[in-house]
């Protein structure tokens, strides 16, 4: 069960749908039960993709991210008997009440990824302080009823403990089979006009709190060293952010060293033309897109998430820095810019480190939840 699920798309969304796809090979019945639309977008109500079916509910309003109004979801699954729901994350209303019906009607196996805590960035107005903090409390109860908490790096542990839950057990976000594959980037070359170019790659929604503009705002010395630098941005914005950081990328005059390429079908491409990928954000549960990176042999920078501190250990993966220090993320880059040797050996680590972490091998690790006795 999940707010989103394919065709939309996003860190969780992906995952869910791979993890979907994997246990359909291995001979499992999977049905997904979520949301009939997003943003301007309307699916099928009932639909099978992939050997998955695939039931949706009608989504009345959405404001911000956690408030959602589709009761539909809440009860449209006990049409059907189930060995096993997995709900992805915490924090949805009717996602709850649903997990208190399957528990009160069925003998249904309970299981949650929440991928982070319930409203997870420091800094709310106050009636969100306050509706947090309330809500939080009617979801501690409601945490205890799964049978397993399934943490996706080391770091959740502590704050899972604190909302309630039990029997955490650490799986790994994981990325399909073909995002190993080597491919030809000559036509996105073209396209966005990146042929000799050194380019340091953003994938994923153009949003503040991912923390874009930290990597902007180094450029105008980072290009003193590396004249050929591009920062390519390749994702669909929230709020106008592109606008925003179009602006300051003009203001800084580096505006011809800043690529916006919106929704892309062909993120490999930009990955395999990157030298190195960076996720600044203020706060990631993981950030598969890291994995998607390493994949495609880039060297990572990250901000010191849950994820990125799972993820890359200093030297072999790439760098870590606090964010918004653009004092340290302009060492690290400059360190990665200006030493190619320890570039390339970085890459190198980090195409063999992402086989770890490919779906074929991780499914198991799911299906030793799914049938483990309580």
């Amino acid at each position: 069960m999940a707010n989103y699920f394919y065709p939309t798309t996003g860190g969780m969304e992906e995952l869910t749908f791979n993890i979907a796809k994997e246990l359909i090979k291995r001979g499992h019945e999977v049905h997904v039960f979520t949301s009939d639309r997003k943003d301007t977008q309307i699916f099928s109500k009932e639909e099978i993709v992939e050997g998955i079916q695939i039931h949706r509910s009608t989504l009345y309003f959405n404001y911000k991210y956690y408030l959602k109004f589709n009761p539909n979801l809440a009860v449209h699954h006990l049409k059907y008997k189930l060995d096993v729901l997995h709900v992805q994350s915490f924090g949805f209303f009717f996602q709850d009440i649903a997990v208190l019906l399957r528990k009160i009607f069925t003998k249904t196996k309970l299981i949650n990824t929440p991928h982070g805590p319930f409203m997870a960035l420091d800094k709310y107005p106050l009636w969100q302080k306050i509706f947090r903090e309330l809500y939080v409390t009617f979801e501690y109860p409601i945490n205890k009823l799964y049978d397993t908490v399934i943490q996706v790096n080391p770091e959740q542990y502590k704050w899972m403990k604190k909302y309630g839950c039990k029997n955490i057990y650490f799986i790994p976000n994981s990325i399909p089979e073909e995002l190993f594959t080597k491919i030809s980037t000559k036509t996105f070359i073209e396209k966005y006009k990146l042929k000799n170019k050194f380019v340091i790659s953003y994938l994923g929604r153009v949003q503040k709190y991912k923390g874009l503009e930290q990597v902007i705002r180094v450029l105008p010395e980072l290009i003193t060293l590396q004249p050929n630098l591009v920062f390519l941005v390749m994702g669909g914005e929230v709020d106008n952010e592109i606008q925003r950081l179009t602006e300051i990328a003009k203001e800084l005059k580096v505006e011809n060293n800043v690529v916006f390429t919106g929704r892309i079908p062909s993120k490999l491409e930009g990955l395999k033309s990157t030298e190195i990928f960076i996720l600044p954000s203020e706060w990631e549960a993981f950030g598969i897109v890291l994995i998607e990176a390493m994949a495609q042999g880039c060297a990572l920078i990250s901000t010191q998430t849950e994820g990125g501190k799972f993820l890359i250990e200093n030297n072999k993966q790439g760098y870590l820095f606090n964010y918004k220090n653009l004092n340290e993320l302009k060492e690290k880059l400059t360190l990665l810019i200006t030493n190619k040797p320890l570039l390339k050996n970085i890459q190198k680590n980090n195409l063999k480190e992402s086989e770890k972490y490919s779906i074929t091998r991780v499914i198991k690790e799911y299906e030793k939840v799914y049938s483990k006795e309580e």
